[in-house]
């Protein structure tokens, strides 16, 4: 034992979940609402029902929410979050 302080953690890579696949479709969806009036765009739920109902996705609201989230403030100025 050379110190009393264990060796810091190794940071495990993410793993992988069932949005993964509809990533680029979401981030389209968020692209196009950039020119959409404000009153228009989608919210996460009209977001997840278009994942259910035209491509057959197979993921929680949840997760979608939370990409979706994710996001939006990672790039607020490019998905349609900036201020009003």
């Amino acid at each position: 034992m050379d110190s009393s302080r264990p060796e810091p953690r190794k940071r495990l890579p993410p793993r992988a979940t069932g949005v993964d696949r509809y990533k680029p479709v979401i981030d389209g969806i968020l692209r196009a609402d950039l020119d959409a009036p404000r009153k228009q765009r989608h919210t996460v739920t009209r977001i997840f029902h278009r994942l259910v109902e035209e491509h057959g996705a197979d993921v929680s609201y949840g997760m979608v929410r939370y990409y979706v989230a994710a996001r939006k403030s990672r790039d607020p100025g490019r998905v349609g979050q900036g201020p009003a």
